[in-house]
């Protein structure tokens, strides 16, 4: 028998189930190998783990762990993949330093693990056989979008490839590994034409300075550039004995990635290696193992307190995947180290070792919990029809899901009225009913504006909204003026829209049971959006309308700002009365109203002048005074779309 070296990747759901466990249910895999392979588990993280074992070849050693895990946890489906390759007798060979290196240092990239793998086993025997030649002609498309460890990776191949040797010894004293440009039309901002870059081929190819060359092809995948990118890469035909070429687009859908990819191979050998933005298991272990390598390790409980902060950074549609995960980790570091100081200087013993979740006060907004979903859902102001239908659609479905003879109903629904009538505030307390309820799993909030489903290349908005939608099981997913996904936005082909309504009208359906899509806008263009996806109506049979507040109701959402928060001189409240109800018809009607946040923004600007008042007078006790509404309503945002009418108690 010989020694191997196993990465052994595991699906998704399986890690997240088990986040609290610490990774530690990998060692139980490893105790259920049998003894006589002298299994040993090398590193572990939530997504995978790194085995070396004794084996006679793969096939055993595959099936030797596939045997464990069978034992250990039954399903073998949860093991997505298994990457072996063979040790060397030498001991810290270079081989298995670059092996080690690669199978225990990334996250998410299973494409990527197959590729070096088999190049691992294919190369040496290509120079056995005099036909390295054979390794060099291959070029590679890696789909990958910004953000999740691009550059890192395309490094770690150029490195890997550098160190594997596919090019004559006598080149590697001046090779560097990997160069890389971004194509446009025309160059500037850091973009790269055709012409420049078969320039700086010829210019370097007697040097032999790069074994690697990347091209950012993805300015090809606007409109329709296909022969122009087949001209490309015509030109790049005399270079690729010198060079490999390493071409990068963002993650696509299949039919997407397949026409990009058909157009390379109809004129060089290609190899597409596929990695897909990162899963919050994945983000999990990036912080995981940056505070790890900090030489921090991490309370059980502190996993679920980073699971909300991972969905948090999400909930506004702006997440930057690794990026995101290193700036939450920091943030954590930073925290704890406040925390050991803050100890110490108390005079008291600080742990410098784990991370407790009561180290990160503030880490995450913590909502109010005292109230229930609908108890909250009653001290909102004008809510009390769309809070009785809250209550017939929550009775319906815990019937149907009590009554196997009753088909549980689609829960999507649409939200109509103009802005500020409180779609987005009620959407929220709606997950968290349906949580309470029993109907969704979490309950989360997940807001975005449609339009940001739409990404920036035909092929990468399927993958986007899909991302979005996977994020969102489970919880509520607010989508506002979901009727741009039918106008087109900033200049992008309507059919972009179409096509993250089609991936969304197949998500609901899917995951009609552990998902709530909540579409809002105007009450015509959404009547009119229903009319474009056939099947978007019968998925979406709950539609509630948001009437525009009513004059007395906007002082009462004033006041109940204000008495919430601050104290108040008696004629503050008749002078808001005043106002609100001087306040035109038209102008509460039109569509340029903002309802409650017009309420919102008034008190905002009034405290604000309450609090200049007191710092000018040295005060630190601040009383609002109707002169500091007077003087806030004064200011154009409230007064100037206003008739100009003599309105009660305001003028002098």
């Amino acid at each position: 028998m010989r020694r191997f070296l196993a990465r052994v990747a595991i699906e998704y759901p399986f890690a997240q189930e088990r986040f609290a466990d610490l990774g530690g249910f990998w060692s139980a895999l490893a105790s259920a190998a049998e003894a006589e392979h002298s299994a040993k588990l090398e590193i572990n993280r939530f997504t995978f783990a790194v085995f070396s074992l004794n084996a006679e070849n793969k096939e055993e050693c595959r099936t030797v762990l596939l045997e464990a895990w069978e034992k250990t946890f039954g399903d073998r489906s949860a093991v997505s993949d298994i990457f072996i390759t063979p040790l060397e007798d030498v001991e810290n060979s270079d081989h298995d330093k670059l092996m080690n290196s690669i199978y225990k240092n990334y996250y998410g990239v299973d494409d990527y693990m197959r590729l070096v793998t088999e190049m691992a086993d294919t190369v040496p025997l290509l120079r056995e056989k005099n036909a390295l030649d054979v390794a060099r002609k291959q070029s590679y498309l890696f789909a990958v979008d910004g953000g999740c460890g691009t550059t890192q990776l395309i490094n770690s191949f150029g490195d890997f490839l550098h160190r594997i040797k596919i090019y004559p010894d006598e080149q590697y004293a001046d090779r560097r590994y990997y160069i890389e440009m971004k194509m446009a039309k025309e160059t500037g901002s850091g973009f790269t034409d055709a012409d420049d870059v078969i320039d700086f081929l010829r210019e370097n190819k007697e040097k032999n300075s790069y074994n690697i060359v990347g091209l950012d092809i993805s300015y090809y995948l606007e409109g329709s550039k296909a022969d122009e990118l087949r001209a490309f890469i015509k030109r790049l035909e005399d270079h690729q004995r010198d060079y490999i070429f390493m071409f990068r687009i963002p993650f696509l859908e299949k039919k997407a990635l397949d026409e990009i990819k058909n157009t390379l191979e109809d004129l060089m050998l290609l190899r597409v290696v596929q990695i897909p933005p990162p899963d919050d298991a994945v983000l999990m272990e990036t912080i995981w193992n940056i505070l790890s390598d900090k030489g921090f390790s991490t309370d059980p409980g502190l996993y679920e307190l980073i699971q909300k902060k991972i969905h948090r950074e999400k909930m506004d549609g702006r997440s930057y995947g690794f990026k995101t995960a290193e700036k939450i980790a920091s943030e954590i570091l930073l925290r704890k180290a406040a925390d050991i100081k803050e100890h110490e200087a108390l005079g008291e013993e600080a742990d410098k070792t784990t991370v407790f979740p009561a180290d990160l006060p503030g880490f995450v907004d913590e909502e109010n919990t005292k109230l229930t979903g609908f108890e909250a859902l009653a001290e909102l102001i004008g809510m009390e029809e769309i809070s009785e239908r809250l209550r017939e659609i929550v009775a319906q479905v815990k019937l149907a899901m009590k009554n196997e003879r009753l088909e549980r109903p689609c829960i999507h629904m649409r939200f109509t009225g103009a802005p500020g009538t409180g779609k987005t505030t009620v959407a929220r307390l709606v997950g968290q009913i349906l949580r309470e309820e029993g109907v969704l799993r979490k309950g989360g909030f997940f807001e975005y504006e449609a339009r940001e489903l739409v990404a920036e290349y035909e092929g990468q908005t399927a993958v986007k909204t899909a991302s979005v939608c996977r994020d969102a099981y489970g919880s509520v997913l607010f989508l506002d003026e979901a009727y741009a996904l039918n106008e087109g936005s900033n200049g992008k082909n309507i059919d972009f829209g179409r096509e993250a309504l089609a991936t969304l009208v197949s998500e609901m359906e899917n995951h009609r049971d552990d998902m709530l899509v909540v579409m809002a806008g105007y009450e015509d263009e959404m009547e009119a959006l229903m009319k474009v996806n056939q099947g978007l109506r019968s998925r979406m049979p709950y539609k509630l309308h948001f009437p525009n507040y009513t004059k007395e109701q906007l002082f009462g959402i004033y006041m109940q700002m204000v008495k919430k928060h601050f104290d108040f001189e008696p004629e503050l409240e008749t002078r808001a009365h005043d106002f609100f109800l001087s306040l035109s018809d038209a102008y509460i009607g039109s569509r340029e109203f903002a309802n409650a946040r017009f309420a919102r923004n008034l008190y905002e600007r009034t405290w604000s002048k309450g609090a200049l008042r007191c710092s000018l007078s040295g005060k630190t006790n601040m009383i609002l005074t109707a002169e500091d509404l007077i003087a806030a309503s004064a200011e154009k945002e409230f007064s100037e779309k206003i008739e100009t009418k003599k309105r009660v108690g305001f003028n002098s």
